[in-house]
């Protein structure tokens, strides 16, 4: 293929990231995680996790139709499964057209729980219509069961077999959606109780002889767009679960709002009532870095196979996208033309020794004794007396000497590469569409500049691949939420403020990239950073571990994935502390608040240094 054909493949292979994208090919590429089994049984399950890592993907894999093309469209082979995925999507549109309109919240609730039998009932005669198609042989519901299921619903007809209830289903669907917009509270419809229906049609399908011995899985997916009322609802079912049926629900991280059931006085509680997978949490520990590493490298070894030449089967993605060690990324930065190395090489000569260590090392050692106020003669004796000791001090500092290299030197060209396949992996923290991204454009980069297929990506593209994806998901973060504006002026705040102690803090500690918010938050404040968290521009982690009565706190960092764009360590070392003040601040007044926190670190960037990537605020 030429160069114009490997980009239009790439973008089949890779553009379409999106679950939704992909429609019937999301199948062909599925890659099981590690976790998968653990959603596989009869207890409830909740998929934790934000946009991106996969939920959709892992749901619709346990669908029928998911299992189906995964078993290679065999149907002797998902007749063995023991469950049957029925998958549902929250509609926005349609939930959130179940409210107001001089209808109290109680009503409500119950008008949306007889939408949710009717939707899960119709999705169960679609499954056994598309199963009957592949087995002509299936033994059918009988005419007593039929009745029974339609007369739970208040279906209107006199209905006597399953074909004549399913059509009949379909039009009551169809029919109670659209007078959902004109119900008023005078002329409400027959209602049925919450749960029965379903729990009748899955009881009677799983009597059928093809179906016995099996179980009903309900999928749900973006449960945090349900309303509070129909969180409610749904977690009652969940709360109570016949044996028909149980529930897998993915949501986003703080989208599932309300714990409660109808009676307010029952809470859901893990482990007591179903399962929490954290999808993020799951492969960001440090047990489940290399699940990541491994699923990841799958996902796209099986992509980027369809790209390659025959005789190129070996050919590795790891291989595609090679990184630098920290030594090697500092000459390419040009440590050797920096002050620091020139001064520490001038002592060399002056005293007719070479010291046996990197350039990067020798910066570290002239860099040490200006910031600390040592002579660089002393700094080298000390150097010479306890060499171990400084090794250690290296080690902690010398990735973090990499963001300094640059620094007063112009603003043109690389200041910090973000490259190889672990970066790109830690960049993603757990999020296989954010790894697919940065994998895409850096294929897409090099193959614009006439790169082959089958040749290593040089770190330059990679690195200008990952500032892209950066500032991509930067810029879609106003769309995300009705307050998305204020979302991305605090990312920009943090992220500047991050860039600047990486670069200028020279007596702070290194890489300080997370920060805990002193204090007790005001509800405006702890809405801009929940909704920060739930739309990845935020990752939420525990500060302290609980003991008794004590109150759990939390810390926060911005997502790596930023971190190429707005130049500061990917990697979570050290922590600060910032105001509630400041949050806000960083939203209403950036530039003033960003300059008084760096103020308080005793961090001063006069108007000349200032990186291109930091002028952040002009528009």
């Amino acid at each position: 293929m030429n160069a114009t054909e490997n980009i239009k493949k790439l973008d089949e292979l890779f553009g379409s990231y999106k679950a939704e994208w992909l429609r019937g090919k999301i199948f062909e590429f599925f890659e099981t995680p590690y976790y998968f089994s653990a959603l596989q049984g009869n207890r409830p399950c909740v998929l934790q996790g934000g946009r991106g890592t996969g939920k959709t993907t892992v749901l619709r894999g346990l669908s029928y139709q998911g299992q189906f093309a995964i078993l290679d469209n065999n149907i002797t082979l998902f007749d063995q499964n023991s469950y049957i995925g029925i998958y549902y999507r929250v509609n926005t549109n349609h939930v959130h057209a179940f409210k107001g309109r001089g209808i109290n919240e109680e009503i409500w609730g119950n008008i949306f729980a007889h939408y949710f039998n009717l939707l899960i009932c119709w999705k169960i005669s679609e499954f056994v219509n598309w199963h009957k198609k592949l087995r002509p042989e299936d033994e059918e519901l009988s005419a007593h069961a039929c009745k029974l299921i339609a007369t739970s619903l208040h279906l209107e007809s006199d209905i006597n077999s399953f074909e004549t209830l399913m059509s009949e289903l379909q039009v009551a669907m169809y029919h109670f959606q659209s007078d959902v917009n004109n119900i008023k509270d005078q002329e409400l419809p027959q209602l049925s109780m919450l749960g029965d229906p379903i729990r009748l049609y899955t009881e009677e399908v799983l009597c059928l002889s093809q179906f016995k011995d099996k179980m009903f899985y309900l999928l749900i997916d973006e449960y945090e767009n349900l309303l509070d009322q129909q969180q409610q609802t749904i977690n009652t079912m969940l709360k109570h679960v016949p044996e028909s049926y149980t529930f897998k629900i993915g949501v986003r991280e703080l989208g599932w709002r309300v714990k409660y059931t109808l009676n307010r006085q029952e809470l859901l509680n893990d482990p007591a009532d179903y399962a929490l997978t954290d999808i993020t949490e799951q492969f960001t520990s440090r047990e489940g870095e290399q699940h990541f590493n491994d699923f990841a490298r799958d996902v796209c070894q099986r992509r980027i196979s369809e790209l390659l030449p025959e005789a190129y089967d070996g050919f590795k993605i790891g291989d595609a996208i090679p990184g630098l060690t920290i030594e090697e990324e500092s000459e390419k930065l040009k440590v050797t033309t920096t002050d620091y190395y020139i001064r520490l090489t001038e002592y060399e000569k002056e005293m007719g020794e070479v010291l046996d260590i990197p350039p990067l090392y020798k910066y570290f050692i002239a860099y040490w004794a200006d910031i600390h106020n040592e002579s660089l003669n002393e700094a080298i004796k000390n150097y010479k007396l306890f060499p171990l000791q400084w090794d250690i001090r290296y080690e902690n500092y010398k990735y973090s000497l990499l963001f300094k290299l640059k620094r007063g030197r112009g603003a043109s060209g690389i200041q910090k590469y973000y490259a190889g396949w672990n970066t790109f992996v830690k960049l993603s923290n757990g999020n296989i569409r954010y790894l697919m991204e940065l994998v895409y454009k850096a294929y897409y980069i090099f193959l614009q500049n006439n790169g082959e297929i089958t040749n290593p990506i040089p770190p330059e593209i990679q690195t200008e691949a990952a500032r892209q994806v950066g500032l991509k998901n930067l810029m879609e973060l106003e769309g995300n939420w009705s307050q998305g504006a204020k979302i991305t002026r605090l990312v920009q705040s943090i992220g500047s403020l991050f860039s600047k102690i990486a670069i200028y803090g020279d007596k702070t500690a290194p890489e300080a990239v997370q920060f805990e918010i002193i204090g007790e938050l005001t509800d405006g404040t702890k809405q801009i950073i929940d909704a920060s968290v739930m739309n990845l521009a935020l990752i939420k982690m525990s500060s302290n571990k609980m003991s008794g009565m004590e109150i759990k706190k939390f810390q926060y960092s911005l997502h790596p994935i930023f971190a190429p764009y707005f130049l500061f360590s990917f990697r979570r070392k050290r922590k600060m502390f910032l105001k509630e003040s400041d949050i806000q601040g960083f939203i209403i007044a950036p530039e003033d608040t960003v300059a008084a926190v760096l103020k308080r670190r005793k961090i001063q960037i006069s108007d000349d240094e200032q990186p291109h990537q930091l002028t952040l605020f002009d528009n």
